[in-house]
């Protein structure tokens, strides 16, 4: 995968979630690819990278409150009793 996949206009609507996102609580997904993860309450993720060349995998990382972490994930899973919103792109 080249880093200029996207144009600036899509790369920037993405940062915005305009592709969406998904509301996770306690679950995996894995319809999509991934851009972005916002911690709504202390969580658990476990996430799968498109591509180990530029980003990593995640083994149980735990993401504070509040915190958003950007990536690019084929799968993300949010812990027992954690929440997430999940952004699309």
């Amino acid at each position: 995968m080249a880093l200029n996949n996207y144009t600036v206009q899509e790369s920037n609507n993405l940062k915005l979630g305009q592709a969406g996102y998904d509301f996770v609580e306690a679950a995996t997904v894995n319809s999509h690819t991934y851009v972005a993860i916002t911690a709504t309450v202390g969580c658990t993720v476990t996430a799968v990278s498109v591509d180990t060349n530029i980003w990593d995998s995640l083994t149980s990382v735990e993401i504070p409150v509040g915190t958003t972490i950007y990536g690019r994930w084929s799968s993300v899973t949010i812990g027992t009793g954690d929440k997430a919103i999940v952004y699309r792109g």
